[in-house]
């Protein structure tokens, strides 16, 4: 009979900072192919997607620390 293991890790802060700066970093690329081709919706949709990640992540965070 197999385990049920619901216990999951709790998200690392330096994890967390180290998606910030890639966020960042996607976000400057987004910028400069803007500045080339003009506004690529795909970008902002990833982008939108991945910061709301992020927000969640520090959202678990906070949660395991207060709990």
């Amino acid at each position: 009979m197999a385990q049920n293991n619901n216990r999951k890790n709790p998200p690392n802060l330096g994890f967390l900072a180290i998606q910030e700066v890639a966020w960042t970093l996607g976000l400057a690329a987004m910028v400069m192919n803007a500045v080339d081709r003009g506004l690529d919706w795909i970008w902002i949709g990833l982008l939108v997607c991945w910061q709301a990640s992020i927000i969640w992540g520090f959202v678990k965070l906070r949660r395991t620390k207060t709990t």
